[in-house]
């Protein structure tokens, strides 16, 4: 990842040196080498807690360390990983913001979708696919219904960004008990895509919802 050297799974997790939150954390705030701060976001990804989200966050702007530290706050279960990422949204661009968009579909977090909804709108940034996929990964109603105004009127190859992320949220809205929701997205990818690759997944997930 930009210029470092693949990290061998020797170095992410030997059985001399079990890692801890506060042995990563230390090497973070240290004048280590980028390599060994690269290494030491892999190894938090074991361990972190809430007391990573704050030194993870702070890397989320640097060109070299930003996917590493994303790695460890997708999967921090407290909510202030999320809202790290939330606040990540505005201070960033390019591939540092559209990683933290991933990552927030990664997390499937719905706070997400008004920014992500935003973005997904606005040329300007550069990231409207990544938003999109991301609302798909989000998969719930809200996200859905942000998704169709693109499917419905989006241009190319937007337009069919949006069906497949809706793909994606349908499945997810049929795997949570919401067949109903899942069921009117299917059928509205059915009419907007009369044919082609969206529409026969469409019709085998209304298919697999019905049954």
């Amino acid at each position: 990842m930009d210029g470092l050297n693949d990290l061998t799974s020797f170095e992410i997790m030997s059985s001399s040196s079990i890692p801890t939150e506060a042995s990563q954390l230390e090497i973070l705030a240290s004048g280590a080498s980028m390599h060994a701060k690269a290494v030491a976001c892999q190894k938090i990804v074991y361990v972190a807690g809430p007391k990573s989200i704050g030194p993870l966050a702070a890397l989320l702007s640097d060109k070299h360390l930003s996917d590493y530290a994303r790695s460890g706050l997708e999967v921090i279960e407290d909510p202030a990983a999320s809202q790290a990422l939330l606040e990540a949204l505005s201070n960033l661009k390019g591939r540092q913001l559209a990683g933290v968009i991933h990552s927030l579909g990664v997390r499937r977090e719905k706070k997400a979708v008004p920014a992500l909804g935003k973005l997904a709108a606005d040329e300007t940034h550069g990231v409207q696919a990544e938003a999109i996929a991301s609302l798909g990964m989000i998969g719930s109603e809200e996200a859905a219904d942000v998704l169709g105004p693109i499917i419905a009127k989006g241009k190319e190859p937007l337009k069919s960004d949006a069906g497949h992320a809706a793909l994606i949220a349908a499945g997810h809205l049929a795997a949570e008990g919401n067949a109903g929701a899942a069921e009117r997205l299917a059928k509205e990818l059915q009419t907007v895509f009369p044919e082609g690759p969206i529409h026969d997944a469409s019709i085998h997930l209304s298919v697999g919802g019905s049954k």
